[in-house]
C-alpha cells in the first residue's frame, strides 16, 4: 500500500531460461502511472541473461495502489508470462541496472519479490483420478506423483506434503510413500499401491493449495467429491441468465447453457465490482477487444449493468491524447473496438442518457483516429497514407515481430467499424452536426482504404479475389491468415453492401481452406483451426445473406468443442499430432457461441429485425421448440417462440411487441421468402417447415 496518489520508483527484472527462438515470450510489463513496455525476452535480452527495466510508477487512480502486471503480448508464441525479480523503490531513487541485478540495491528496497508474502485468499485446486477396471480379473497399479517445476522444490514425507517455492502445497488422498526418479526439473513420487477390483472403478485426489494462506483441505477422496458436488449445486442454482435462449438441440443447448456458466465462473470481484475475464490462467484479464464481445454477450442475456461495470475500466484506460494502448501503443484498432463497443452497450440497454455521458471520450478516440491517419504522412512508406502507420496485427500475424515496418490492413478494419457505429449514435442522439462532421472522417479514411485495397488485391489459387492483411503482400504469408478483423469489418461493422466483390471474394478465399468445417490456418498455428474464428466467419456469412452456411458454420464449431462443453483458443486438425494456443477455456469463444446461436435467430440489421434467417432446419423437426426470453436487441428485450407441430410439418412464430425504434420485423421462410410483422404490435406467422 501507498499514500494515494504518491509515487514508487519499479524496477523488473527478467531473465528468459526455455526459449532460444524471438517471438516466442513476449511481454508486456505495465506499471500503474508509467508507460507500458514490451519485451521479447530472446530478441530484446537473449537468453539465460538478465536484464532490469525501471518504471516511474504512480497511484493514478489514488486507491492506495501501484497495480504492476506483466502480461503475453498477442503476438506472444508461449502465453505464459515470467518474473524474475520485483523490487519497489522511493520515488526519487536513480536506476542502476547493473548494480540492481548485482544485489547491491536490495538494501535501499522498500519490498522486494523475495521478501513479499502471498497476498488474498486461499486458493485450493483439486485433481479427481478415477481408475476403471474394465476387465475380468482385480489389478494393483502403482501410480506416480509427477510435479514438474523449475521453482523450488521439497518432499516432505513426515508431512506427506511437497512444497513449491517455500508457499505451494500439493498433497494426495493416498499415501506419499517416496521419491521415483528426477530427471532435470521433473520429479515423480510412489503412491501407495491401488487396488482396483474386476468391473469396479477406484478414486483418489490430488490437492494443489495456493493463494495467501494454505488450507490443506479436503483431505480425503470423499471430501473431494463432496466439495465438487457442493460447487456443481451451486453452478445449478446460482443466478445467472440461464433460461434466455432455449433450443431444441440438446448438444447446442449444453453448450449454450456451459458457455454461460463459464464466463460467470471466470469473473472476480475487484474492488467491490465484478469483472468478467478472458480465461482463468494466462489469460486471465479483460482485454479491449475480447472483452467487447464478452461484453456484449453479457448485455445481450440481460446482464448489462454488471457489463457496464467492465466498459467504465475499459474508458478508465484512455490516455491524455485519447488514444487506447492497453494492449500495445500500436494497437490502433482499439479505439475503433472501444467506439463500437459504448455503441452497442447503448443500444442494448436502450441508455441514451449513459452514452452522453461518455460521448467526450468517444470524440477523443475518434479524433486520433484522424491523427493517426496525419502520422500516416509522415513515415517512409506512401503505401498506408492516410489510413494510419504500420501496427500490431494479432490474430495470426504481428507487427512487433516484423519490427512495425510494414504496413498493415487489419487496424483499419476496426477503426472504420467503430468510426461507422459512432455516426449510427450520433444521429441516435439527435447530433446531427457531430454525425456529418464524423461522417466526413470516415469518408475520407474509407476512400484511402479502398484504394490501397485496390492496390493490394490478389487472387488466390481458386482465382477468389482478397486482399492480404500485410499490404503490397510482401511477405507471402498464407492468404487466410490474421483475416479475423476482416470478418469483423463485415459484421458487427457492417461497411460492405451484400455485393461488395471485395467481400464475397474474401469470403470465399477463407471458405476455400476449410478443414472439418472450419477456417484453417488462420490464427497463430498455420497448421491448425481458431476455434471461436468459426463465430467472426458464421457472422460473416449471416451478414451477407447466407443464413444457411451461417448455420452449418455453428455446428462445426460445436463439434470443436472440448467433451467438458468448453473451447481452446487454438488447436491442432484430427489425428495430427496435437498442438495448442492460448487459455482453457477460452471465454471470447464462449462468448462468440452465445452470440452466433441467438443471431441465427434474431439480428438487428439497422431499423429492423430480422429473424430466422439463419435457423438450423433441423430445429423445426416434430414437436420442437425455441425461445428467445427477453434478450436485449437495439429495440428492447426479445421474446418469441418457434413451434413446430406433431407432424413436423407447420411451424409457428410468435413474437411479443417491441419498442418504437424497430421499424419492421422481417421473418425468413425456409422456401427463400419473408414475412413482414408490425414490431409495435407482434404477431404470429405460420409456415411449412420444407
Amino acid at each position: 500500500a501507498v499514500e494515494p496518489g504518491s509515487s514508487r520508483r519499479v524496477a523488473l527484472a527478467l531473465c528468459e531460461g526455455w526459449w532460444s527462438e524471438t517471438g516466442k515470450r513476449v511481454q508486456i510489463l505495465r506499471i500503474e502511472g508509467g508507460d507500458p513496455r514490451t519485451v521479447d525476452t530472446v530478441a530484446d535480452i537473449g537468453k539465460n541473461r538478465a536484464a532490469a527495466f525501471w518504471f516511474e510508477g504512480r497511484d493514478a487512480n489514488g486507491d492506495g495502489h501501484i497495480d504492476i502486471a506483466v502480461d503475453a503480448a498477442p503476438q506472444a508464441g508461449d502465453k505464459n508470462t515470467i518474473l524474475n525479480g520485483l523490487w519497489i523503490f522511493a520515488a526519487n531513487a536513480p536506476p542502476d541496472g547493473e548494480a540492481l541485478l548485482a544485489g547491491t540495491l536490495n538494501v535501499r528496497a522498500l519490498a522486494l519479490l523475495e521478501t513479499a508474502v502471498p497476498a488474498g485468499p486461499p486458493r485450493n485446486d483439486l485433481i479427481l483420478v478415477r481408475v476403471t477396471n474394465s476387465g475380468a480379473v482385480a489389478r494393483t497399479l502403482q501410480p506416480r506423483l509427477i510435479v514438474d517445476t523449475v521453482l523450488s522444490f521439497a518432499f516432505e514425507p513426515e508431512k506427506q506434503r511437497i512444497v513449491i517455492n517455500d508457499h505451494e502445497t500439493v498433497t494426495c488422498s493416498r499415501r506419499m510413500i517416496g521419491p521415483a526418479g528426477e530427471v532435470s526439473s521433473r520429479r515423480s513420487i510412489r503412491l501407495e499401491a491401488l487396488a482396483v477390483p474386476a468391473g469396479r472403478t477406484a478414486v483418489f485426489s490430488v490437492l494443489y493449495c495456493g493463494g495467501g494462506s494454505i488450507v490443506p483441505e479436503p483431505a480425503t477422496a470423499a471430501g473431494a467429491l463432496a466439495s465438487r458436488d457442493h460447487a456443481a449445486e451451486y453452478w445449478k442454482t446460482a443466478p445467472l441468465p440461464f433460461g434466455r435462449v432455449q433450443v431444441p438441440d440438446p448438444a447446442i443447448q449444453a453448450l449454450v447453457d456451459s458457455s454461460i456458466r463459464n464466463i460467470w465462473q471466470a469473473r472476480e470481484i475487484r474492488q467491490g465490482l465484478p469483472v468478467f475475464q478472458v480465461g482463468p490462467t494466462c489469460y486471465r484479464g479483460l482485454w479491449i477487444v475480447d472483452g467487447a464481445f464478452l461484453l456484449e454477450a453479457a448485455a445481450m442475456l440481460g446482464a448489462g449493468r454488471e457489463a457496464r461495470h467492465g466498459i467504465a475500466y475499459t474508458l478508465s484506460q484512455q490516455t491524455p491524447s485519447g488514444a487506447f494502448e492497453v494492449l500495445s501503443p500500436k494497437y490502433y484498432k482499439e479505439n475503433g473496438i472501444v467506439l463500437w463497443t459504448c455503441v452497442r452497450h447503448a443500444l442494448l440497454t436502450q441508455d441514451k442518457a449513459w452514452l452522453e455521458s461518455v460521448w467526450p471520450q468517444l470524440e477523443k478516440a475518434a479524433a486520433y483516429i484522424g491523427e493517426l491517419r496525419r502520422l500516416s504522412l509522415e513515415n517512409d512508406t506512401p503505401l498506408d497514407d492516410g489510413i494510419n502507420p504500420p501496427g500490431e496485427i494479432d490474430g495470426g500475424l504481428s507487427g512487433h515481430g516484423t519490427g512495425f515496418t510494414r504496413p498493415e490492413f487489419s487496424n483499419v478494419h476496426w477503426n472504420l467499424l467503430g468510426l461507422h457505429a459512432f455516426i449510427r449514435a450520433a444521429h441516435w442522439l439527435g447530433k446531427t452536426d457531430a454525425a456529418a462532421h464524423w461522417q466526413n472522417d470516415y469518408d475520407a479514411l474509407h476512400a484511402a482504404f479502398r484504394k490501397a485495397a485496390a492496390r493490394d488485391t490478389r487472387t488466390d489459387a481458386h482465382g477468389n479475389a482478397y486482399v492480404p492483411i500485410f499490404m503490397a503482400d510482401a511477405g507471402g504469408e498464407l492468404p487466410q491468415r490474421a483475416q479475423w478483423t476482416f470478418c469483423h469489418a463485415i459484421y458487427p461493422g457492417q461497411i460492405f453492401a451484400k455485393d461488395d466483390p471485395l467481400a464475397a471474394g474474401t469470403m470465399a478465399m477463407l471458405e476455400a481452406t476449410e478443414r472439418e468445417g472450419m477456417v484453417y490456418g488462420t490464427g497463430w498455428d498455420a497448421a491448425g483451426i481458431w476455434n471461436y474464428f468459426a463465430s467472426f466467419y458464421g457472422h460473416a456469412w449471416l451478414w451477407q445473406g447466407n443464413g444457411r452456411k451461417a448455420a452449418r458454420v455453428l455446428y462445426a464449431y460445436a463439434n470443436h468443442a472440448a467433451p467438458t462443453c468448453v473451447w481452446r483458443e487454438e488447436q491442432s486438425l484430427i489425428g495430427e499430432k496435437f498442438r495448442k494456443v492460448g487459455d482453457m477455456p477460452h471465454n471470447w469463444a464462449s462468448a462468440e457461441f452465445i452470440r452466433l446461436v441467438i443471431h441465427l435467430i434474431a439480428l438487428d440489421r439497422g431499423e429492423e429485425l430480422h429473424l430466422l434467417e439463419g435457423f438450423p432446419p433441423a430445429w423445426t423437426r416434430p414437436g420442437m421448440v425455441t425461445r428467445l426470453d427477453g434478450v436485449a436487441t437495439p429495440f428492447g428485450p426479445l421474446s418469441l417462440a418457434v413451434e413446430s407441430d406433431r407432424e413436423g410439418r407447420s411451424v409457428s412464430l410468435t413474437v411479443k411487441p417491441l419498442g418504437a425504434d424497430c421499424r419492421a420485423v422481417i421473418v425468413h421462410l425456409p422456401d427463400g421468402t419473408a414475412r413482414r410483422l408490425d414490431p409495435q404490435r407482434g404477431g404470429a406467422v405460420e409456415f411449412s417447415s420444407r
